[in-house]
């Protein structure tokens, strides 16, 4: 797997958080799928060689070349059975509201075709980015096309963003009733705007940005004490934590502690082997 970050262009910086390509081979791997979790972003996906497909309601539903992933409330998987190329662009959760043809919150849960997404923008976008081979060709004209597109549209009053950069930079932990008082909002305006600007409620975007960091604090150290985790990060208790977790993701934190202890072993019995050989090589 090759992947990599790119920091998008300063007059892009209020909508998108980065850009970034994949390229992978799923028919000769352990990693055969994208299990994809909970989050707010919205993504900008072009990609060429094999298709992702996805099930919905036990059928297997091919995922157009370019597609938008909107922001998610629960587990996504995407399969593969062979190598693909992806160039992309990684929304700030308020930042595809000014190029999206449809209501951000009819792209809730959903993974829609680009044409649909960005009706007149997605031509050019696609006719750009199909004529580039390389990685960094497709995300450079991927950059130079949003700037373009982004040119000439209304410039969004985003009223949501600060509201939200305080629900990011506090990790999820401020309270609704905090963020009305802070921002001297009302509750149903608070939620009108979010709806219409994220496509999700402040609620459920500030469940969601907390889901992500406790995930984050179980991949950094899988020996942590997830009771101890779950009340400092603000849930009411285990059951609570356990059933958000479980809602988000598709497995408990318990689940996924273990998991990334046995993907962290070889790595501590590698480090071992290292640490008793620095050990013998000094003298005596």
């Amino acid at each position: 797997m090759k992947y990599r970050e790119v920091a998008p262009h300063p007059q892009l910086r209020k909508h998108i958080k980065c850009f970034w390509s994949l390229e992978h081979d799923y028919s000769n791997s352990l990693h055969d799928h994208e299990h994809l979790w909970a989050d707010a972003h919205t993504e900008l996906i072009f990609t060429s060689g094999q298709r992702y497909s996805r099930k919905v309601h036990g059928r297997t539903v091919v995922i157009p070349a370019t597609f938008v992933v909107g922001p998610f409330q629960n587990e996504l998987q995407l399969l593969c059975k062979g190598r693909i190329a992806l160039a992309a662009a990684r929304f700030w959760p308020w930042g595809f509201h000014a190029l999206s043809r449809v209501p951000m919150k009819d792209l809730k849960n959903t993974v829609s075709s680009g044409r649909l997404a960005l009706g007149g923008a997605f031509e050019s976008l696609d006719r750009a980015m199909a004529h580039e081979r390389s990685s960094d060709a497709k995300l450079a004209k991927l950059e130079q096309g949003l700037l373009t597109v982004l040119a000439a549209l209304p410039r969004p009053k985003l009223l949501s963003r600060p509201i939200a950069m305080e629900v990011l930079e506090t990790r999820g932990a401020t309270r609704i009733s905090a963020l009305q008082r802070n921002h001297r909002i009302q509750a149903r305006r608070l939620q009108r705007i979010f709806l219409e600007e994220l496509g999700v409620t402040a609620k459920v975007f500030s469940r969601i940005v907390r889901f992500n960091h406790v995930k984050s604090l179980i991949e950094r150290n899988p020996d942590i004490d997830l009771l101890k985790l779950a009340y400092e990060c603000g849930y009411a208790d285990q059951p609570h934590f356990t059933r958000n977790f479980r809602e988000l993701f598709g497995r408990t934190p318990a689940n996924y502690k273990a998991l990334m202890k046995q993907a962290a072993r070889p790595f501590n019995e590698q480090r071992d082997v290292v640490f008793l050989q620095d050990e013998a090589a000094q003298p005596g």
